[in-house]
């Protein structure tokens, strides 16, 4: 036992060492031959009316009364990020110019961008892995932590070597697991090509990158804690891929709070690949059977008890403190049964003097949520998965439908 130990020890730093990665699955086997592959967002000119409604919907957004909470976001470090990344976008947005803003969309993210969240293309995750091979088994081994974590393959058992299926996942056939995820979770697990630029790993129908994974991941645990009909929100949702998820899973009144440039992104994406009718902008009349994008201060404006749940996801941590300490307490206020994070919780330093936050240190000590349960995120090494029941005396008017 202690030789296997030792040569698992062993074979983990070697594997940590040449992949750059701490993957989650060893490679005593020679895993099969991934593929790394990318792909353009198409532009046509049937594209530049949702470029307008962009438009539209940002100037209603900028537009809006100031509030306590806006003035907060206009000095968070994410959106002084996005604002100083998106000089030649918000140009565009300034002149009206639909045309030009829609040419931008389509091929945003087909160049390196060091911050992530907000592209299926290369970012700062896995840029400065130099193989190709290497980025795609990354994706390959995050395919096979979702596979694992929702029941498909087996949890590999380093304890018993080979005998408990120890190395083998890596070696699936990356078609043949992704088709089981898809039969497990009754979609099609693959988004639909052209809307935006993608890179990862190669499928026989397309492409998958680590965030449609992580994406998929969060959509699979919010539909086993919903029922259809309910109505759920997330915050930070990035392109909305947990939402584009969700509608296909059967939960369709989703609403999102970002900032309003990310939320330009977000409803490019979601108009391209799920239909003009199918999102609800800024200063749009919401519907209960569309993804609603609003501005993250209007989380403000949501009625007491209006959600069944409220996620987050990789975003809380690198927020302003009095913006999460806002937040939280909307969410008592407009959600009845649940907050579900998956975060790290490294606190290191940031501009300012700052620190990252620790969600689980700031909601934990939270009389008015109770912790259901933490454990280690499935497919991201070093994230917390946490569900936290909101109390009944923190609820407002109770949930409703």
């Amino acid at each position: 036992m202690i030789s296997r130990a030792l040569a698992y020890a062993r074979n983990f730093r070697r594997n940590a060492s040449a992949q750059g990665h701490l993957r989650l699955h060893s490679t005593l086997g020679r895993p099969r031959d991934l593929h790394f592959a990318q792909t353009a967002g198409d532009w046509n000119p049937t594209r530049i009316a949702a470029a307008a409604r962009l438009i539209r919907a940002y100037k209603a957004t900028i537009g809006q009364n100031e509030s306590p909470l806006k003035h907060i976001t206009d000095t968070d470090l994410w959106t002084g990020i996005t604002r100083e990344n998106f000089a030649e976008m918000l140009g565009y947005v300034e002149k009206d110019d639909a045309e030009q803003l829609s040419r931008f969309l389509a091929q945003f993210g087909s160049r390196y961008t060091w911050f992530g969240g907000i592209t299926t293309g290369v970012d700062g995750y896995s840029r400065w892995n130099k193989s190709e091979r290497i980025v795609a088994l990354s994706y390959f081994d995050n395919l096979i932590s979702l596979a694992e974590g929702i029941g498909v393959l087996p949890a590999e058992n380093p304890e018993q070597g080979a005998a408990g299926n120890w190395g083998r996942n890596i070696q699936s056939d990356p078609d043949e697991v992704a088709l089981a995820v898809s039969r497990q979770l009754g979609i099609d697990i693959v988004p639909p090509g052209g809307v935006i630029p993608v890179a990862g790993i190669r499928l026989r129908n397309g492409i998958l990158h680590y965030r449609h994974i992580n994406a998929l991941y969060m959509a699979a645990r919010i539909r086993d804690l919903t029922r259809p009909g309910d109505r759920i929100a997330e915050f930070g949702a990035g392109l909305g891929l947990v939402a584009f998820y969700l509608r296909k899973m059967g939960r369709s009144d989703t609403t999102l709070f970002d900032i309003p440039i990310t939320n330009m992104l977000s409803g490019w994406f979601l108009l391209g690949a799920l239909g003009d009718d199918a999102v609800c902008l800024e200063g749009e009349a919401p519907r209960p059977d569309a993804v609603k994008i609003r501005a993250n201060w209007n989380c403000v404006e949501i009625p007491d008890g209006h959600l069944r749940l409220t996620a987050n996801q990789d975003s809380f941590p690198e927020i302003n403190r009095k913006i999460f300490d806002e937040y939280l307490r909307q969410i008592k206020r407009n959600t009845t049964d649940y907050l579900l994070s998956i975060n790290h919780e490294v606190e290191h330093g940031i501009a300012g003097g700052e620190k990252h936050l620790n969600v689980s240190k700031l909601i934990g000590s939270d009389p008015e949520m109770k912790r259901i349960y933490r454990g280690p995120y499935w497919i991201r090494r070093g994230y917390v998965e946490e569900l936290y029941r909101i109390r009944p005396s923190s609820q407002g008017a109770g949930h409703s439908g």
